[in-house]
């Protein structure tokens, strides 16, 4: 029996403890360490809120018009179908375009399954503008931005730009 008793206490002994959820170890992580791990669980929450609240989570803020052209400019979504499919009428869409009307956020849940992008997309900051580049079309050549080369034409295709664009 003692025999028993003994093999026992030395199996106990040799088997790993069990540690608390949420230990991280027998030190505390170091500072860049600990700041990476308390924004990645402030991620998760986030990502949390907006998952199950998104109606709380979006409150107070508003859409960006800019990401709502990109958006359904990169799908080629135009004209009243684009109206008709989120439940509204013609200019709908046009005026969340322009800022003169600001969709709800069901609107813009609505917008996201349409377009296939996040709603958090709809709600980042307008990208950078375009510049120092050229957009060639069936209308002709156009710059983007200031800078234009110096015989004025598109270095792409050749041709010229527009009057008022020349340098």
């Amino acid at each position: 029996m003692t025999d028993d008793l003994q093999e026992a206490r030395q199996r106990r002994e040799r088997r790993k403890p069990v540690r608390p959820v949420g230990w991280s170890g027998s030190r505390l992580p170091s500072g860049a360490a600990r700041s990476r791990e308390a924004r990645r669980v402030l991620e998760r929450v986030d990502q949390a809120a907006e998952r199950n609240h998104p109606a709380g989570y979006y409150a107070g803020k508003t859409p960006t018009p800019e990401r709502i052209t990109l958006a359904l400019d990169w799908c080629d979504l135009y004209g009243p179908e684009v109206d008709r499919a989120l439940g509204g009428e013609e200019p709908m869409v046009d005026e969340w375009e322009s800022g003169v009307l600001v969709p709800t956020v069901a609107d813009v849940q609505a917008l996201s399954k349409l377009t296939g992008y996040a709603v958090k997309f709809f709600y980042m900051p307008p990208p950078p503008p375009l510049g120092n580049g050229w957009i060639c079309g069936s209308g002709g050549c156009k710059p983007l931005g200031e800078e234009i080369s110096r015989d004025g034409k598109c270095p792409a295709c050749g041709q010229p730009a527009p009057e008022g664009a020349r340098p």
